[in-house]
């Protein structure tokens, strides 16, 4: 500042703060103050502005392995602190989208670190939080069932228990089976095949049998004994009789077959023939 008095030429001036001083982020207000020799006073004042626009230097930790899920929900995971600088803030306040030690849903999720000043300038950086589901569910095949009696050339139609799965990371995992419950199955041993398959594509399988048997023999019936034929040679004479019937409820189409064949010679007196019916499982009925 300068400053004139009529009585004095050398007018002493003294400042609230000196130039060259060091002033705190925002307005200052100087007062010069200007005193001649007999004591007199004048002032006048000024203000000193330092602003601080410079961004915080933030700087994120490495991110944190990749994390097993422990629950549908993902898993807990923890992660090392951002660190922060500023030229104008020796306490840069640092927030996160997702706090550490959150439980983070199986995926990837990105977290921000955001760096805050004391005069509201911001950086930020981000990093990858990433939660996997790579155990396989648990499954368990229902018991054995007990073999089933076909009643139908097709097999029987055959109900099972529903297979038991749990999953660590899947509170609805999908079932599937190679023969549904409540299918027809065939004469035999059928393996049913279960598959279990998560959120995350892991697949258990397990397998039961499904053993339709058929141990009923088939019903034949004989037609009606052919009347007395006469001779016609001393071997006898030819002879043809009608065919049996047969039915079975596992075979729609019995072997029949016979000790003498319709139309062939018979010795002079009984011969006694006896039709067997065989079905494919090996069941036969005589008449």
């Amino acid at each position: 500042a300068t400053a004139t008095d009529v009585a004095d030429d050398a007018v002493a001036i003294t400042y609230s703060a000196a130039s060259d001083s060091t002033f705190a982020i925002g307005t200052t207000a100087v007062t010069a103050t200007a005193t001649d020799d007999s004591g007199n006073v004048s002032t006048c004042s000024f203000d000193v502005v330092v602003t601080d626009n410079t961004d915080p230097t933030i700087t994120c930790a490495d991110a944190p392995g990749t994390a097993e899920a422990t629950s549908s929900s993902g898993a807990a995971v923890s992660y090392d602190a951002a660190t922060a600088t500023d030229v104008g803030d020796d306490d840069v306040a640092i927030s996160y989208s997702v706090a550490s030690a959150s439980t983070y849903a199986i995926g990837t999720t990105t977290v921000t670190a955001t760096a805050t000043d004391d005069s509201g300038n911001t950086s930020t950086c981000s990093f990858d939080v990433t939660v996997a589901d790579t155990t396989v569910p648990t499954l368990t095949c229902p018991l054995a069932l007990v073999p089933v009696e076909a009643n139908s050339s097709a097999g029987a139609a055959v109900i099972y228990n529903a297979a038991v799965v749990e999953d660590v990371g899947d509170d609805s995992v999908d079932v599937t089976y190679s023969a549904v419950s409540g299918s027809t199955f065939a004469v035999g041993t059928t393996t049913v095949t279960v598959t279990a398959t998560d959120d995350s594509s892991n697949v258990s399988t397990c397998s039961f049998d499904v053993v339709v048997t058929d141990v009923n023999a088939p019903t034949i019936t004989c037609a009606d004994a052919p009347a007395s034929v006469e001779a016609t040679s001393s071997s006898g004479a030819v002879v043809t009789y009608d065919a049996a019937t047969a039915t079975d409820v596992a075979d729609n189409d019995l072997s029949v077959i016979y000790s003498a064949a319709s139309g062939s010679t018979y010795a002079i007196g009984t011969t006694t023939v006896t039709a067997t019916a065989t079905d494919d499982n090996d069941n036969s009925s005589t008449c």
